[in-house]
């Protein structure tokens, strides 16, 4: 059964009082009505067949790059052969930082669809421990493995950093939206269409 490995995102902190400002300044509102987003419900769209095996997020709002790294290999015994590889948001920029210094984990994935990265920092979202050098000299070597959707009025990462990533990573092939912000939407039906692509194929 193919396996697909998802990681949901995350908000950076730099230390506890980064951490305690955010509580302080967090609005809160028990009545509001929540919506799901598409991570939330993928494993529904792909139950035939696939096997998705979700990483779990610690403490979402306190994101370390260490921290995550040690939770991420834990998961790595679990990892198939060929997997396919989901990311969203800040997971994202774990993926790029993560898989450049460990290429052989890289190796391990048939395919990797990264969702909303981040680069560099932008009002909305500093990456602390997350900072990454954007030369990508090991991921250049792989980019036939990557796919990136990304939309031009997202609200928290500039649509502008897509530019970094094509000079450094051209033959990565990119999905550009006008209207998706930072993909929270319930049906993400252009991811699912691509991942149901790989296994038509095998």
């Amino acid at each position: 059964m193919q396996q697909i490995i998802l990681l949901r995102g995350w908000t950076t902190k730099e230390n506890y009082k980064n951490y305690y400002g955010f509580l302080q300044k967090r609005e809160i509102n028990p009545y509001e009505e929540k919506t799901l987003k598409w991570s939330e419900t993928l494993w529904k769209k792909l139950w035939d067949n696939f096997e998705v095996l979700e990483i779990q997020r610690p403490n979402k709002d306190f994101a370390d790059y260490k921290a995550r790294k040690i939770f991420f290999e834990k998961y790595l015994p679990y990892i198939k052969q060929w997997a396919i590889f989901i990311g969203h948001s800040l997971w994202w920029t774990f993926f790029l930082k993560y898989m450049e210094e460990n290429i052989e984990v890289l190796q391990k994935f048939k395919k990797s669809f990264l969702v909303a990265p981040a680069c560099k920092d932008s009002k909305n979202e500093v990456l602390w421990s997350f900072s990454i050098d954007t030369n990508f000299t090991n991921l250049i070597n792989f980019q036939d493995k990557i796919e990136i959707f990304w939309s031009k009025d997202d609200f928290v990462v500039p649509f502008e950093e897509i530019q970094t990533l094509q000079k450094v990573l051209p033959k990565v092939k990119y999905h550009i939206f006008e209207n998706r912000w930072h993909f929270p939407q319930e049906n993400f039906k252009e991811l699912v269409e691509e991942i149901r692509e790989i296994k038509a194929l095998l």
